[in-house]
């Protein structure tokens, strides 16, 4: 009798520890459960980027801030201010550099900023094969997408040099500038804020680099000036709104459109038909996108082994300014 009592003691045991294990082992897993399912039920959509903003740059003073050779360690305190003040820029970003960047790269692209693609290793494009020039801009193409969810649609070839062959190979819209502010040569913020504020018209394109701390430290003043002297701050995208960018040709800022000339009415009794509408010279055809004036399909005059010229610039089109080399 005492052994079939333990026995029947000792199956009673071993059944609640069975009971204690498997209670144990359900409530750690409703507790995993749990916990994932809150995080779950927490984690939220990638978010997007804003939509483009609609801004008729031929009706409001215009204005595009490009930083080039980013991103670096200034960057995120650049995009602290331009985000603070409202203001969406445009970013020439060096392939190389994205890697170690991507949250700042991603990061511009939620908060509107527009990127874009300065090459890979920021050579003088038009010492390279026409291999080697689609590297570099491909390279930084993949580069950029992976980081941002965006790929570049503008190009800005290294110290604004180019030619035939390099456009060519590029493929796409290239972007110079109409402001050069030289913030690479001097690291003045006096000096960079004096030559932002005061030189920009409508319709200009201001180079800085972000790469530089002098030249982040003086954009809050170069808003705040630019802001007084009545502009709108765009992306460089935004600039040309309206205007049809041409793959292979160069843009330095966007210049007024043609204006439209209306012959006046016929004398009182005459038996002319009604007024006639004729445009200026080069303007477009009526509904046909107009050709933005700033674009030049030559090379840059003033760049360096920017090769041999390649004829004036078609109808209604001005050539790009004499541009200095940038770094």
């Amino acid at each position: 009798m005492r052994i079939r009592n333990c026995a029947v003691i000792g199956a009673g045991l071993l059944l609640a520890a069975g009971c204690s294990h498997a209670e144990r082992q359900a409530r750690t897993a409703g507790e995993h459960g749990a916990i994932k399912g809150r995080a779950q039920a927490t984690r939220s959509p990638r978010p997007a980027p804003p939509p483009p903003r609609k801004i008729d740059c031929d009706r409001v003073k215009c204005v595009a801030l490009t930083f080039d050779d980013g991103p670096g360690p200034y960057t995120a305190r650049l995009l602290d201010t331009l985000k603070r003040n409202g203001v969406r820029a445009t970013f020439f970003m060096l392939g190389e550099n994205v890697g170690a960047h991507r949250d700042i790269v991603r990061r511009m692209a939620l908060e509107g900023q527009e990127v874009a693609n300065h090459s890979w290793s920021h050579p003088d494009l038009t010492t390279l094969s026409s291999a080697e020039v689609r590297s570099q801009i491909q390279r930084t193409q993949k580069a950029v997408k992976d980081a941002s969810g965006l790929a570049p649609t503008l190009v800005r070839p290294p110290y604004g040099s180019t030619n035939k062959r390099v456009e060519h190979a590029i493929g796409m819209p290239l972007v110079l500038w109409s402001v050069d502010t030289l913030d690479w040569r001097y690291r003045d913020v006096a000096r960079d804020t004096r030559v932002g504020v005061k030189e920009p018209k409508s319709g200009g394109i201001v180079l800085f680099h972000d790469i530089h701390k002098p030249s982040v430290d003086s954009i809050p003043k170069v808003v705040d000036g630019l802001r007084k002297r009545g502009f709108t701050f765009v992306t460089v995208s935004e600039l040309f709104t309206g205007r049809r960018l041409v793959p292979g040709t160069s843009y330095s800022e966007r210049t007024a459109p043609p204006t439209q000339v209306t012959a006046s009415p016929p004398p009182a009794g005459s038996s002319a038909g009604p007024a006639a509408t004729s445009k200026a010279p080069g303007a477009p055809a009526p509904g046909a996108p107009a050709p933005d004036a700033s674009a030049s399909r030559g090379p840059v005059p003033g760049a360096p082994d920017s090769g041999a010229p390649s004829g004036p610039a078609p109808s209604g089109l001005a050539p790009a300014p004499p541009i200095t080399p940038s770094p």
